[in-house]
């Protein structure tokens, strides 16, 4: 069934009043008459994208000047003049007023008269217009001494940068990344970072500055878990910027990198892991790249081919993008499905980890099994086909699901979620108890109500700073119709909280819309990797989803900053 989303234009409770001076963008005051002004692309690449939202608190204002991203997507160099002659322009109102004409494609070059009648019947004469206004952003997203192998801790509170070392830093080149169109002083090339350096960042308007003390030092942490309010979303990428596509994404990191793999034979691509640059593609070595990539906590990567019933598992570690991996696993498949697609990892390959593979569904048979190895002193055991008790078989492709550990131990349990089932439509997110391999706890789908229109089966399990996390992705099905993905960050050192539903859960520590950029044709398809800094004082998350064409990361710290 197919039905179009329309945008509801919302009334809220306010009056105007009849003062002649402009207006500039401030949070929303919900008692006032008109609170915003919503400017939407109508032309080109981003037709229907909202290009700025204006919020509005002065009751008194009359002349309305919409600030215009001076870009858009804001990180690239499309400038938005063209559009300009010709915006969707969407109003709040407040309750029983009404604006006339209707709103709705403007010349935002010009001052374009409205007449709004308040809910008394009182009538008032507003101006609505347009500027292209130049970004007043001005901070340092990534800090990185390639050379040294140091990526510099940033505090935005603070506006500090600290770089965990004792090396000499007396001559260095710094990769440094930006807000938008910004510039930064003094150069970073040849720069001495041995003692406590200012740098300066300065907006794309060329007024806003920020200015940042780099030094070398080990900040405090807090005892557990991240910190709350450090949450920060360092990126969201148009996968079509990246020249990304493919319907079995998978994602993997290794010291400054993400690695892309799109499981259709190509080389994997590896991006700087805090800005999202571009900067080619990984060496494959014998791997054939039709399976997936994967990643522990320690900068290990696992490239896994796929290997159908019978056929052998061939499975490959590397800590390089530029190096060739060398031979992991080889297994002979007994466990009656195909694999390697899916595979999740816990702890660190050189030492203790938790190997699972997933096993996956065909055309002819559901499966409902795992495959696991225990990683001792950085040695595979032997493989351990497990059956997951209680939780349905799932079906194939999207509608699969990855099955990952809470921690390195068996015991401690894992978990898994997909969409449909062999028994019907399934799509909560499940805990299976680790002596019985059994279904025991759950969450049901979502309490906003649109479950049925979102996929609960993109799955990363890791430990940072002495918690134990879970990440859950939700590609949508139906972007197009307004149910947009979702990330769910559960933590689940223990298991007495895990309870409730998806997205409203004693175990929920964060949560996001992701609205991404545009729809894709990938039919509910995704991946999520939890990924910890190797200094311990970051864990970062990755989402990919071509259902809404994104790469995205949120970042998490535990500094103390008390």
């Amino acid at each position: 069934m197919k039905k179009s989303f329309i945008t509801t234009i919302i009334f809220l409770a306010g009056a105007l009043s009849a003062c002649q001076k402009a207006e500039y963008v401030f949070p929303t005051d919900m008692g006032q008459g008109i609170t915003s002004l919503t400017a939407k692309f109508t032309s080109g690449p981003y037709v229907e994208q909202e290009a700025v939202k204006f919020d509005i608190t002065d009751p008194a204002a009359t002349k309305y000047v919409i600030p215009v991203p001076w870009f858009y997507p804001e990180n690239s160099d499309n400038e938005t003049t063209p559009y300009m002659t010709a915006m969707k322009v969407q109003a709040a109102l407040a309750n029983n007023c009404r604006i006339e004409p209707n709103l709705s494609i403007l010349d935002l070059t010009k001052e374009n008269a409205f007449t709004v009648t308040e809910a008394d019947g009182e009538k008032r004469t507003i101006y609505i217009s347009g500027q292209r206004t130049k970004s007043d952003k001005s901070s340092i997203t990534f800090f990185s001494i390639e050379s040294a192998g140091i990526t510099g801790l940033i505090d935005q509170s603070r506006k500090t940068i600290s770089l965990i070392t004792i090396d000499d830093l007396s001559s260095v080149d710094v990769d440094v990344s930006l807000s938008p169109h910004a510039t930064i002083s003094p150069s970073l090339k040849g720069i001495d970072l041995n003692g406590p350096v200012q740098v300066t960042v300065t907006a794309h308007n060329g007024t806003t500055k920020t200015v940042y003390t780099v030094e070398k030092t080990a900040p405090t942490k807090i005892s557990y878990g991240f910190r709350k309010g450090s949450e920060t979303n360092l990126f969201n990428i148009d996968l079509a910027t990246l020249n990304l596509a493919g319907t079995k994404p998978t994602l993997a990191a290794i010291g400054n990198y993400l690695v892309v793999s799109s499981g259709d034979g190509s080389a994997p691509k590896y991006f700087n892991r805090s800005t999202a640059k571009p900067l080619g593609n990984i060496v494959l070595g014998a791997a054939k790249g039709d399976g997936s990539v994967a990643s522990d906590a320690a900068g290990n990567m696992l490239i896994t081919d796929m290997a159908g019933a019978g056929e052998t598992l061939k499975i490959y570690k590397t800590n390089s993008v530029s190096s060739a991996p060398q031979s992991f696993i080889s297994w002979s498949n007994s466990s009656g499905f195909p694999l390697g697609s899916k595979v999740a990892i816990q702890g660190n390959l050189n030492a203790n980890a938790l190997i699972i593979v997933t096993c996956e569904s065909t055309s002819a048979s559901a499966a409902n099994k795992f495959v696991r190895w225990v990683v001792t002193g950085g040695v595979p055991g032997a493989a351990e086909v497990i059956e997951a008790k209680d939780a349905d078989a799932w079906l194939a492709d999207q509608n699969g699901t990855k099955v990952v550990s809470r921690s390195t131990d068996p015991a401690d349990g894992a978990f898994l979620a997909f969409y449909n089932g062999a028994s019907g439509y399934s799509n909560t997110l499940k805990f299976l108890d680790g002596r019985t391999n059994a279904v025991s706890k759950s969450l049901g789908e979502q309490v906003s109500g649109n479950g049925w229109g979102l996929n609960n089966n993109a799955l990363d399990a890791k430990e940072f700073n002495n918690a134990k996390y879970l990440a859950l992705y939700t590609p949508s099905y139906f972007p197009n119709w307004g149910l947009y993905p979702g990330l769910y960050l559960y933590d689940v050192t223990g298991t007495s909280n895990f309870s409730g539903n998806i997205d409203k859960s004693p175990a929920l520590q964060f949560s996001a819309q992701v609205n991404g950029f545009g729809v894709g044709n990938s039919g509910g398809r995704g991946d999520v990797l939890i990924a910890p800094t190797a200094d311990g004082y970051k864990m970062q998350v990755f989402v990919i989803d071509y259902s809404v064409m994104t790469l995205s990361c949120y970042e998490f710290d535990c500094v103390d900053v008390k």
